[in-house]
């Protein structure tokens, strides 16, 4: 297995805008230093849940604090960039980098997003896939013209190319059914989450790829080697005990899932696209029932080293190719964030090299 660190730069109420910036440059050194495999960075705008507004732009500033680790989007969301200039942002980070940029890409699905950057959000589909063909089109190609609903682009020679050819892995941020099986029949890897309820959701999700694989005709080789690149993110947190482990991180954890539900739901649901309406109503009656114990039971990863193998092990038998840990999260402290991330790499990664 492989595993990544991930980063959401979230700011909860007392915690310095700027000083959550540095600290988690900070951590990106770190894991490094550890050896984690990537580290993965989020885009996220106009809420505490997350501050990090530009993926390219902190993918060149840990590029130029990292040597060897990989750097990984998860994701950039499509929607909300012009795609000449991404494209063109993209291939400079991965120049940067030395080509070790991974760029997962999104459609979104946080409304208030949706609405500051005056994109219907039932557009989203729509764009995302005609941004994916224009960012791969003016990778690949000399000079690229394109002419779609949303986006009409005049011949034009876009450079730098990337250093990564054709261009640097793509991986998709999938939730639903349809983008998991749109991914697969793209020949893509999938990136999931972990973020409430068990870890055998993950187990429906893998089936709708793989056979979706093998509706595209690949071969059980082909099938196990993208399941090597299935990514998926998990809050994991590690101390010298279980008891330990809880009592520092039920606060944090808990503003998180309250931050998450903000996130997710509007303020008013009747304001959205009817379309849209049935889907974030039946989120929020999921959110509704989220509870601590719950949490503890079946998604969290955390507690000692031994407690935190286990749940990784669980992971690995459904197949999971690389866990995103996402050791940061609802204003932890710096301290131990840091002991969570060296507990984890002395003595819990050993495990599943």
């Amino acid at each position: 297995m492989r595993f990544g660190t991930f980063y959401f730069f979230q700011t909860p109420p007392g915690h310095d805008h700027a000083d959550v910036v540095h600290r988690e440059l900070d951590q990106m050194v770190l894991a490094e230093e550890l050896g984690f495999d990537r580290i993965w960075l989020t885009e996220h705008h106009f809420i505490e849940y997350g501050i990090a507004v530009d993926p390219a732009l902190l993918a060149a500033a840990a590029a130029m604090r990292t040597r060897r680790v990989r750097i990984g989007l998860a994701a950039a969301i499509l929607p909300f960039h012009h795609p000449i200039r991404l494209a063109e942002q993209l291939a400079m980070v991965d120049i940067l980098s030395g080509g070790r940029l991974d760029v997962g890409i999104g459609r979104g699905n946080r409304p208030a997003e949706f609405a500051g950057y005056h994109i219907p959000q039932v557009e989203s589909r729509e764009r995302f896939e005609e941004i994916l063909a224009i960012l791969v089109g003016v990778w690949t190609q000399e000079r690229f013209s394109y002419d779609g609903r949303h986006y009409q682009i005049p011949e034009v020679r876009v450079i730098p190319k990337p250093l990564q050819r054709p261009h640097p892995p793509l991986y998709v941020v999938c939730v639903s059914p349809d983008t998991i099986e749109a991914t697969a029949l793209r020949g893509l890897p999938m990136l999931n989450s972990v973020l409430y309820g068990s870890v055998e959701q993950l187990v429906t999700n893998r089936e709708i790829y793989t056979k979706a694989l093998r509706k595209a005709g690949r071969t059980d080789a082909e099938v196990a080697e993208a399941l090597t690149r299935w990514g998926v993110s998990r809050h994991v947190y590690v101390a010298p005990t279980d008891a330990q482990a809880l009592a520092e991180t039920k606060e944090a954890e808990l503003w998180y899932q309250d931050s998450f539900r903000r996130f997710l739901i509007p303020e008013r649901i009747e304001d959205a696209h009817p379309t849209l309406q049935p889907g974030f109503r039946a989120m929020a009656e999921r959110l509704s029932k989220v509870t601590w114990d719950g949490l503890v039971a079946e998604t969290l990863a955390f507690g000692s080293p031994d407690t935190v193998a286990a749940k990784i092990e669980e992971m690995r038998r459904i197949g999971v190719g690389e866990v995103m840990c996402w050791m940061n999260f609802g204003g932890l402290p710096q301290d131990k964030v840091r002991r969570s991330m060296e507990l984890f790499a002395r003595e819990v990664m050993p495990q599943f090299r």
